[in-house]
Parts: structure tokens; C-alpha cells; sequence
């Protein structure tokens, strides 16, 4: 079973162990896009694991309550347990890691996670890690990609796929191909274009409009 991304207009299925780059700045709209391929998931059956290191986790709980939380994963790196409401129903599906620099303790809980879901049977796992650019503020390079040779093996291991995300302007050359290489594919999201490289080459003009993607034409 291929993934979908959850937008008509692009077409694109992604292969079952595919690990994904997603390049674009802070305006790019690469957060409404990982999200959306969370709901998609959600919303087909499949179990999502989501890393954030950027959003507190009261943002993440809000963002996808319209669906079952009981297939999704959280590891959040800037919460604690007591910025969840004290009668939240899903804590079992949330894991917390004091810092990003805490690479052991991040991959044990996706590990974790990756076994609850299996042993659940579910139609597929999509795992989003947001963002590596954090990570590689906390560390150097070469640690930051055997974290990551480590975690694209077991995405593709599992048949699952992963999504990582990149900011666009603030790494050098060296980062962004290296990092690269443990991808088939990469999503480039710029001054409105989004394109596709590696198992599909694709582009296409969008425009972000209240928190959604809007795909307004192919090239």
C-alpha cells in the first residue's frame, strides 16, 4: 500500500520505506503540509508518530483533536508533563524529552512507538520528525546523521514512511546534501513553487491561505 499525500491536484504516492526531505523557510507553509499528511493519515486508518521540536505539545493535542489520538504518537522536546490538562485522556500516547540533544531517548520512544502500532495491526505508520534543523543547532553534524542513517533504516524496516523537515537559509551546502542522501525524496517548498525530486518529479505553483495548501497550477 502506497501513502497518499491527502491533495488531489499533486497525484503523488509515496512507496511504503520511503524517507522524505522537506526543505522550505518558516513562510514556505512545509508546517500546514506536514500536517495535513498527519490528517491523512488519521484519517485512512494509519498510525502517525510525530517528533516535534519546535511546538508545544498543548499546540499538537489541539491541532489534530478532530481525530482518533489513540494513532498518534507525540515525542515533544520543549513540553512537560504539566502543560497537559490534568485529565488528558491520551497521555499514554504522548512521550516528553528534555532537550534535542537527548538523540537516545528520542529514538527509544519511536521505537516504542513503532511496536504499539505494529502490534495494532494498522494500515501503514507515518512518522514526521520537525525539524532536523534543531537538532543539528544542539549537535554536530556527523552525530546527527547517524542518529538519522539509524532512524531512515528502521522507517524502512517497517514500511513506513517519514517526512524530516528542513529550514531553508540556515544550513551550508555540506548539511543539506549530506543529510539528503538518507532520503528518496525531496519536497522543495519556495516563493510559492513546491517541488518533487527523487521517486516522483513533480511541480507545482500553490498558495497557503488559513492553514491550508492550495495547488493552483502544475509546471
Amino acid at each position: 500500500m502506497n501513502y497518499q499525500f491527502g491533495y488531489p491536484d499533486i497525484g503523488i504516492e509515496i512507496p511504503p520505506g520511503a524517507n522524505l526531505m522537506v526543505l522550505g523557510d518558516i513562510f514556505s507553509g512545509k508546517d500546514i503540509l506536514y500536517k495535513d499528511f498527519i490528517r491523512e493519515g488519521l484519517k485512512n486508518g494509519e498510525a502517525c508518530i510525530f517528533i516535534s521540536t519546535n511546538d508545544p505539545i498543548q499546540e499538537t493535542v489541539e491541532e489534530f483533536s478532530d481525530y482518533n489520538l489513540e494513532y498518534l504518537g507525540m515525542i515533544n522536546c520543549i513540553s512537560s508533563r504539566i502543560d497537559l490538562a490534568a485529565d488528558f485522556a491520551h497521555i499514554d500516547q504522548v512521550r516528553f524529552v528534555n532537550s534535542p540533544t537527548e538523540l537516545a531517548t528520542i529514538m527509544a520512544f519511536i521505537n516504542d512507538f513503532l511496536d504499539i502500532f505494529r502490534a495494532k495491526d494498522v494500515n501503514g505508520i507515518r512518522i514526521v520528525f520537525d525539524s532536523v534543523s534543531t537538532l543539528l543547532m544542539y549537535s554536530n553534524l556527523k552525530t546527527i546523521f547517524k542518529f538519522l542513517h539509524v532512524l531512515t533504516n528502521n522507517v524502512k524496516s517497517s514500511k513506513a514512511v517519514l517526512l524530516m523537515t528542513m529550514e531553508e537559509g540556515v544550513h551550508d551546502k555540506i548539511e543539506i546534501t549530506s543529510l539528503q542522501r538518507l532520503n528518496q525524496g525531496l519536497i522543495t517548498m519556495s516563493n510559492g513553487e513546491m517541488e518533487f525530486n527523487g521517486f516522483s518529479r513533480k511541480k507545482f505553483k500553490y498558495e497557503t491561505e488559513d492553514d491550508q495548501i492550495i495547488i493552483t497550477a502544475q509546471e
